[in-house]
Parts: structure tokens; sequence; C-alpha cells
């Protein structure tokens, strides 16, 4: 029992004296009954620590998180215990070249230690194979949390230790022989590990389905603003046609005038259609020639939010077509974190300019975002985690960067400084 409770705080990585000291009491006292009770008294502890945690709970609601780290704790420790002692009894049968109960009557002392140092190196191998898929176990709750698979979750792994539970208490109650129980104990161990790979299986399609279905609303969410930008920056283009058009009839009349008023009222207005000319500049118009709708579209969202920070965007086009066919969405969020990197940084100096060149060719293509800078920069602290350059900022842009990175096998990232110009190339192999 005290091994259960602390594979469970391992599970949950909450140790300290105070839970030390709770596990230690609950273990002697759940001991003692199970003198009486044979082993439903497990049971009776997890239901006993169930309890506590509901009742102590907000609105009596069952931690999702608790509750399911503490069934699998109680099903691999129930494993566990048993394939030690069943391990020590085939031990010292074999030393003692007799296969018969009395040798463990005459040896019981020997015989508890040893059970005890097995499932301790049963436990410790255990703990070795969770710590190394610690990422997986941590991604895969991610995934229970994020789709409200818990109470399944929670439900199929009572169900089994339950079962478990009514197995062992008939067997004891029967009196059924050691063999028979050890048959028991290695199907059930089967089920067990059968049961917990369906259950990952089955969180995991969840998960993809979910995320399908998100991403196909993403995409039509974003099909939809496209077109709206489409839409907007065409009839932006007709109207700055017809305001010239306008502007040039008016002229002669404004010239033959003796207002004063109006020639200064003329002029303010051509200020203001220069900067209306601007929002042409930056070969924004060549964004069609991105065949990816979610690239174009973050590309068309971040000239808009530059233009609104009064930052210069220039896009450098210069082919007729480019093809992403994979990772687009890691794409998306590693450009997304560059682009707003480069324009918070170029608010903080004069120079508010940030070009985005795309090249591609021979199956790679390089996307570059260029801005200048007035500081040189250490390339082994930008990336960490919590470094930044600007105030108020949790600097974990750049890291989130270098993760999506690590996992993908054919993207890459080049940062580099040139003439006082940080230009970081993302690098796609395979993308044609």
């Amino acid at each position: 029992m005290f091994s259960i409770l602390q594979l469970h705080r391992y599970f949950l990585k909450l140790f300290d004296i105070k839970h030390l000291i709770s596990d230690m009491t609950l273990s002697v006292t759940f001991g003692y009954v199970g003198l009486f009770f044979d082993d439903i008294f497990i049971l009776f502890l997890i239901c006993f620590v169930l309890l506590v945690n509901w009742l102590f709970s907000k609105n009596h609601h069952l931690n999702n998180l608790k509750s399911i780290s503490l069934i699998m704790a109680a099903n691999v420790e129930t494993v566990l215990f048993s394939l030690g002692t069943y391990t020590a009894r085939i031990i010292f049968f074999m030393v003692n070249n007799d296969w018969k109960l009395r040798i463990l009557e005459e040896l019981q002392q020997n015989f508890i230690i040893t059970s005890l140092i097995i499932n301790i190196i049963y436990l410790a191998i255990f703990l070795l194979f969770a710590e190394k898929n610690r990422e997986k176990t941590i991604k895969l709750w991610i995934q229970i949390e994020q789709y409200h698979l818990g109470k399944r979750v929670f439900s199929i792994s009572f169900s089994v230790f339950l079962a478990f539970m009514v197995i062992l208490s008939i067997s004891d109650f029967q009196s059924v022989t050691a063999t028979i129980q050890a048959i028991i104990l290695s199907f059930f161990t089967i089920i067990l590990i059968v049961t917990y790979r369906q259950l990952v299986f089955f969180v995991q399609t969840i998960a993809i389905q979910k995320e399908s279905q998100e991403e196909i609303l993403y995409n039509k969410q974003l099909n939809e603003y496209l077109t709206s930008v489409h839409q907007q920056y065409t009839e932006l283009r007709k109207f700055k046609h017809d305001f010239q058009n306008i502007m040039l009839s008016m002229k002669p009349i404004v010239d033959k005038s003796d207002s004063v008023e109006l020639k200064n009222y003329y002029r303010d207005i051509l200020k203001e259609q220069t900067e209306l000319s601007k929002i042409s500049e930056g070969n924004i118009s060549q964004i069609n020639t991105i065949n990816s709708d979610t690239i174009r579209g973050l590309i068309i969202q971040k000239f808009f939010i530059a233009k609104s920070k009064k930052i210069e965007f220039n896009l450098e086009l210069t082919q007729d077509s480019y093809y992403f066919k994979q990772d687009t969405l890691i794409i998306v969020r590693i450009l997304g974190i560059l682009l707003d990197n480069a324009f918070e940084y170029v608010q903080t100096i004069n120079d508010k300019e940030v070009t985005c060149a795309i090249v591609q060719s021979n199956n790679t293509t390089e996307i570059t975002i260029d801005n200048p800078i007035k500081q040189d920069l250490d390339f082994k602290k930008i990336f960490k985690n919590g470094y930044t350059t600007k105030e108020n900022h949790s600097g974990f842009g750049l890291a989130n960067v270098r993760q999506l990175i690590t996992e993908s096998d054919n993207l890459y990232l080049e940062t580099k400084i040139i003439h006082n110009h940080l230009m970081m190339t993302l690098i796609i192999v395979g993308g044609d």
C-alpha cells in the first residue's frame, strides 16, 4: 500500500514531508485492517483516498488527474507485488529443490524479505520505463484534458482494478491454489497491458478526430477571412484608381481658383493620397502566388497589422508560384512567431522596417525574416526560455520555434547578422 501511494505521488510529482507522513499513516492503518480482510483491504484503501479527495474538492467533483493516477498506481503495484511474490516462490523452490509450500512456511521471514526486494526491483524497472516515456504520457494526459476524456479513462481504469480485486477476493475466499492464482495473475497482467494500450489508442483516435474537425473549421474560417480580405483589397485598389482620376480632374479647377483655402485643402488631400498609396507597396498584390491558404492568410494578416503599427512590411516574391505541401500548420506557427518578434523589436527603434522574402527551388524553400537591430545578439541565449530583449515579455517565442523545429525532420532555422540586420531563415526541405 505504501508503494501504491508513492507511485501515485510519482505520477503527480508531489513529494513532501506532509504527504510522506499521511501515506505512512494510511499504510499502517489499512495494513492492520488487511490482517482481517485479506486482499480486499486494497480496495478499501483506494475507495477511502477517493472519498477524501471527493470531500475536499471544490463542488465535490473528483479530480480526474489524481483519481486516474491513483487507480493506475493501484493496478500497476498490485500486479508487480503479486509477480514479486510468485517470483520469490519459484526462487525458493528451485534453491531448495522442493516444490512444496512447507518450504515457504519454514523460511517465512526470508521469503517475505525476498518478495519485497523483488517487488522493489520490478517497481524500479517500471519507473525507468515510465520516465523514458514521460513526454508521451504528458502529451496523452494533455489530450485527455483537452478533449474531456477524464471520466471515461477513470471509469475504464477503475473497472479493471475492481475486477482484479473481485478475482483476488474470490480466490482468497475459495482457497484457490497458488498455481491457479498464478495463472489468473498472468491472464490479468496481459489483460491490463492490452486494456491500457487500447485506452491509449482510444485517446489518440479521439484526439486525431477532434484535431481534424478543428483543422477543417479553421480552414473554413480562414478561407472566409481570405475572401473578405481580397475583396477589401480589390475595392481599395479600385478606390485608389478612382481617387487619382478625381484628383487629376480637379487640378485645373484648383489652379485657376483664387481661393487659398481651396488650394491648401487640395494639398492636404494629396498628402492623404500619398499615405494611401503606401498600402499598395510591398508586393502584397503578389500574395496569390502562394498556394497555401494558411500561409497566405497569415502574411496578409501580418501585412495589415504592420500597417496599423506604422511598420514598413516588405514582401519579396520573385517567382510565379510557391508550393507548400506539408507541415503548413507548423510553418504558420513558426512564421507567425518570427514576424511578431520582428514587429515588436522594430517598434523599439527608429528604423521600422521588416522584410519577408521567400525563395523556392529544388524541393527546398527558404523563408527569411529580415529586420534591423541596434545591438549584437547572443545566438546561444535568444532561443532559451525566458530570454527577451523587450520589456514586459515572457521570452518564450523563439524557444517555441526551436522546439517545433526539433520535432520536425525537414525544418531548419538559420540565424545570422549582416550589416546590423538580423536575418532568420526558415529552411523547408522536401516542400515541393
